[in-house]
């Protein structure tokens, strides 16, 4: 296990990858370590999946939109990201199968160093609710016309205004070069999504 300031970062391998799928699909396995993983985010070639957890198991944007959200399986994903609030499990595909790794926030981090981790939050597409809440998903949409079902329960106020509510809250872990003093991010995961409220 490798140590970054704030956290600590484990690769996984072939099969630790497909435990995590298998977990995910709903195969029989389910894999061994539980960081407290809320979200799920899939890129697919096919589009995006979000998902939350639901107990032992995922609940995926798949099963209530499924025109619009592909389903999770080793033949179409090409990213997955499991996080919460302590840790996130990174899965992509290269040409063999998929890599991973799982990154886990150390605790109490050196709140006095200039490599301590740092949040920011970012907007997340949608201006308007096109459909839902249905299982716990909201279908979203731009004036443009691009679409997504995120994994919370969105109404038409939430969007009121032309507001852009949803947020995604993303954590960077940063390294400092002994020589030079220099700070760069060696490591960034997801943490939270959320809607703002006003």
């Amino acid at each position: 296990m490798n140590r970054i300031q704030g956290c600590a970062l484990e690769p996984l391998d072939q099969e630790a990858c497909k435990q995590v799928l298998d977990w995910i699909v709903g195969g029989r396995s389910s894999y061994p370590a539980d960081d407290g993983f809320t979200w799920l985010l899939a890129h697919c070639r096919d589009g995006v999946t979000w998902g939350r957890r639901d107990g032992a198991g995922w609940r995926l944007s798949s099963r209530p939109f499924p025109d619009l959200c592909p389903a999770v399986l080793p033949t179409n994903l090409l990213e997955l990201r499991l996080f919460g609030k302590q840790g996130e499990i990174l899965i992509w595909r290269i040409e063999e199968g998929f890599r991973g790794r799982r990154l886990v926030d150390a605790p109490n981090p050196d709140e006095t160093s200039p490599a301590r981790p740092d949040e920011e939050v970012r907007i997340l597409l949608g201006d308007r609710l096109v459909e839902g809440p249905r299982d716990g998903f909201s279908r979203v949409a731009t004036a443009a016309g691009t679409q997504q079902a995120v994994a919370l329960e969105c109404t038409d106020t939430d969007f009121k205004g032309g507001r852009w509510p949803l947020r995604l809250r993303v954590r960077h872990y940063f390294d400092q070069d002994p020589e030079t003093g220099a700070v760069r991010v060696t490591a960034t995961r997801l943490v939270d999504v959320f809607k703002e409220v006003r």
